[in-house]
């Protein structure tokens, strides 16, 4: 079932903008309560829910940072993509036992920043001063990019506000279905909306209220017959038992629903986790068991499984997807130079490069 608050909690800051009204008029039965700023007393009594209890919570705020930023994966010691995130949304209505989300927001609350559009000419004027250079932007970063369409409505927003910019790609990010707010816009196929896809066991044991695996392509394959280009992310790769069953399966059903020409990229990253995690996620999902696995701690300070693992796996998943679609631009996500050379003949040489690359497959020129 889509998402539904059952309390609004809105900083007065934020009642004047449109974003926050509409919401308003169309969750008067919601109760909502109006306080000064996420400092306020009123705040800080919701921000000490748990989890669980947060979620139910929906905050309502003028953001007054900076959105627009680098992916704060980047890192000198692992190849990245040059990835920007958008952050309009903290916290997600989805319930993956792996989630970082749980340990990373400092408030359980379902937050959305209201001032979109301020956000959004701030995000415009800063890729406008590099006119040559293309960047790549996805909202999924602390939440679900679909999941709470139905009550933000941003997303038609930000698809045709990026269909009129010539350097810049927006990435949507899910594991749902809900894409009814995307069907007929004005893209100019400047939008590509992502999947993660996990092997059916994962899907039912650990990413709880999410699509299933079928339901997750067949919304993509709508999209494709609106004009999108679509991705897929196999991240987190879990090991378990019978993951190299799971995994070949799960991509032969990608394929199945799928042409390859209609994708635009598709990364793998192995399963990693800050060592919080394990106990807050064992506390609140008890019946999962993914990590018991043989991890290590790594150098970037997070638990990764050890290297022969995460390099048959890898080896395995992009072995299968190369042999069924080898002109689909690939790339794993958060590893070391040294796990390209060995898996691909290629190694980009920095992240602009690995950028460039992911960008071949794209065609702006597709329009809904």
């Amino acid at each position: 079932m889509p998402y539904h608050p059952e309390k609004i909690l809105v900083e007065k800051s934020a009642l004047g903008y449109r974003f926050c009204q509409e919401i308003l008029n169309s969750y008067k039965s919601v109760p909502t309560e109006t306080i000064e700023s996420e400092n306020s007393r009123e705040s800080s009594k919701d921000s000490a829910l748990s989890l669980s209890q947060g979620k139910r919570v929906l905050y309502l705020k003028e953001f007054k940072g900076s959105a627009f930023k680098l992916c704060p994966g980047y890192s000198e010691n692992v190849l990245c993509c040059n990835y920007y995130v958008l952050d309009l949304v903290e916290n997600c209505p989805l319930e993956c036992s792996y989630c970082i989300l749980q340990v990373f927001l400092n408030r359980p609350l379902i937050t959305f920043h209201v001032n979109v559009e301020s956000i959004i000419e701030s995000m415009i004027r800063e890729i406008n001063q590099y006119p040559n250079r293309p960047f790549r932007i996805g909202t999924g970063e602390h939440s679900d990019s679909l999941a709470l369409d139905h009550i933000f409505r941003v997303n038609p927003y930000l698809v045709e506000t990026f269909a009129k910019l010539p350097n810049a790609t927006l990435e949507l990010k899910t594991k749902t279905a809900a894409i009814d707010s995307l069907i007929g816009l004005e893209h100019g196929g400047k939008t590509v909306v992502a999947w993660s896809l996990n092997p059916i066991e994962i899907i039912q044991g650990n990413e709880h209220k999410t699509a299933s695996l079928q339901q997750r392509l067949n919304a993509a394959s709508k999209l494709i017959d609106n004009g999108y280009q679509v991705a897929f992310h196999f991240d987190p790769l879990v090991h378990y038992p019978n993951w190299e069953s799971g995994y070949s399966e799960t991509i032969e059903v990608l394929f199945d629903n799928i042409r390859p020409e209609h994708i635009a990229w598709i990364s793998l990253g192995t399963l990693r986790y800050i060592p919080k995690l394990k106990q807050i996620a064992e506390e609140r999902f008890p019946k999962t068991a993914i990590f018991s696995g043989e991890f290590i701690p790594a150098t970037d300070g997070k638990m990764r499984y050890i290297k022969p693992i995460r390099r048959k796996m890898l080896e395995k998943v992009s072995g299968w997807i190369r042999k069924i679609a080898p002109g689909v631009p690939l790339y794993i996500c958060m590893e070391q130079r040294s796990a390209w050379s060995k898996l691909f003949s290629y190694c980009p040489a920095s992240p602009q490069d690995l950028e460039a690359y992911l960008n071949t497959n794209l065609n702006s020129d597709r329009n809904a």
